[in-house]
């Protein structure tokens, strides 16, 4: 079969579980992605090609009395409202304007196709081209992971979550085949890191501290000099255009509202889930002088209630006006220092704590959702999409769930325990049966694992969908070394028959050494 034949085979086995649901797989934030993609194009539209209602929209914005008070309770407008220059940072317009593409081209499943295709063609390139992995075994690897692993969910969810793991897996490939790469294969993993680092901000984090850690294992490791530094500067520049890209998004809603962007105050939330933040506000407020002070009698809260929830018993950012949210993001900086210098003891040991327990918390949790799920898709979705939801398999079976989550944890164990015995063999003085550079990748993608926890619970808090976007990374690696050796041992077998290639096929497999 032809490469194309066999990564479209792999595609439509990441299709699978999104196919027997009957729908893509949605979580709340789908729809504030979408929207967000639409109110972009919207205005660079009304701006490049405006009308003449356009011209009256847009020409009052500039004029209109900042000072005008607005007619919509604080409670009712939620966390986000032009109207009052609220504008919220973090969810990617640009991973939006890929849902907004495949809706504008007839259906979001081409969201879908896209994303399994694009993990279908990564995986290819790391285990048949650069690993030498045979294309039955690609595909058994394939349906594997399909069957095991949360990739085949992530691959059919409308969520940036399953390039987390794409952006660790392209960069170790890059940084350390960079040489053995096409100038082809080059740009396509360029191409899937840099959208992927522009999909979410929490990819940046993860790929700036990989890139740190590759520098300094080049810099005081023998082993490690041979990582390519053209390979480390793209990475790099990867980087900065994201970071440019998101600087434009900032530039666009201060033109359009008014106002900059304000980032949703995760560190915050998270000391006072923790214990550390409320402890200092119930002994410092109202003198510390913080507008979270105004909701002290709430806390302590979970993180996703301080942020989201209107509740008046448990809400904090949702519940406040326009202003006082802005002070609650201004004041951050101040916040986080002026607690961790009250109890530096209690914030590291609860970071800590998080720490272990998300690198452990990985259960699958996006595909069943419930009636009280459902009733937060009204209003932010057309209707035959939330008819679709209601007749899709995930309503109200949360067995799907339960048993995704029982054989990813199976599937994990089985490739930690394979990594250990592999680790005490190689202590042990056992020849090693995979190239040296598929080591360090798999060195890199455990680093990025372990990155992607860190990053997670220090922005945010543990959450098992942030550790299972990329736990099945751990079982890819396992299978595809164990694909890897049935390969060589057969292409061995074949070199001892009479007419073999031999001392040829030998020299192919020794080009990914």
């Amino acid at each position: 079969m032809s490469r194309a034949v066999v990564v479209a085979c792999a595609a439509c086995l990441l299709c699978v579980p999104a196919l027997w649901n009957g729908l893509p797989f949605f979580y709340p934030d789908t729809p504030t992605y979408l929207r967000g993609a639409q109110m972009a194009t919207s205005q660079v539209a009304k701006r490049l090609w405006p009308t003449q209602a356009d011209r009256r929209e847009i020409a009052p914005a500039a004029m209109q009395d900042a000072a005008a008070p607005s007619t919509t309770p604080p409670a009712a407008r939620g966390l986000t409202s032009v109207q009052d220059k609220i504008v919220l940072a973090g969810r990617s317009i640009y991973y939006g304007g890929l849902l907004h593409a495949a809706h504008g081209a007839g259906s979001v499943w081409l969201g879908v196709i896209a994303q399994a295709l694009c993990v279908a063609a990564v995986l290819h390139l790391v285990m048949v081209t650069l690993w030498r992995v045979r294309p039955a075994a690609y595909l058994a690897t394939m349906a594997a992971l399909s069957l095991t692993t949360p990739l085949a969910v992530y691959s059919g969810l409308l969520m940036p979550d399953v390039f987390a793991g794409l952006t660790i897996l392209g960069l170790a490939t890059l940084a350390v085949y960079w040489r053995q790469l096409s100038r082809m294969a080059r740009a396509a993993l360029a191409g899937v890191l840099l959208f992927g680092l522009l999909a979410h901000a929490s990819h940046v984090a993860v790929a700036a501290v990989l890139l740190l850690g590759v520098l300094a294992l080049r810099r005081w490791n023998p082993r490690w000099q041979g990582v390519s530094a053209p390979a480390l500067v793209l990475v790099a520049a990867c980087i900065g255009v994201t970071l440019a890209a998101e600087w434009g998004f900032a530039a666009g809603v201060q033109r359009a509202v008014g106002a900059a962007p304000l980032r949703l105050p995760y560190p915050t939330a998270r000391l006072i889930e923790m214990g550390p933040g409320t402890r200092f506000l119930q002994a410092r407020c109202p003198e510390a002088g913080y507008a979270v002070c105004a909701y002290a009698a709430n806390y302590p809260t979970a993180w996703d209630a301080f942020l989201f929830s209107d509740d008046p018993a448990r809400g904090s950012f949702a519940l406040a006006d326009a202003d006082s949210k802005r002070r609650i993001v201004a004041q951050q900086g101040g916040f986080v220092r002026d607690v961790i210098a009250y109890d530096p003891a209690g914030v590291l040991t609860g970071w800590a704590v998080d720490l272990g327990r998300q690198l452990l918390s990985f259960r699958v949790d996006v595909w069943s959702f419930g009636d009280q799920q459902l009733a937060m898709y009204e209003g932010r979705l057309p209707p035959q999409t939330l008819q679709a939801m209601q007749a899709s398999k995930g309503l109200n079976a949360p067995v799907y769930n339960r048993v995704l989550s029982a054989l990813t944890y199976a599937s994990t164990g089985a490739a930690v325990l394979l990594g250990v015995w592999w680790a005490w063999r190689r202590r042990a003085g056992a020849p090693a049966r995979v190239p040296q550079r598929l080591e360090q990748v798999a060195a890199l993608v455990l680093a990025g694992v372990a990155a992607n926890a860190l990053v997670c619970v220090t922005a945010a808090s543990s959450l098992d969908r942030f550790q299972s976007r990329v736990i099945w990374l751990l079982p890819f690696l396992a299978l595809t070394v164990l694909a890897g050796c049935a390969s060589r041992s057969r292409a061995a077998e074949t070199a001892d028959l009479p007419g073999s290639p031999g001392p040829g096929l030998r020299r192919l497999e020794g080009a990914a050494s």
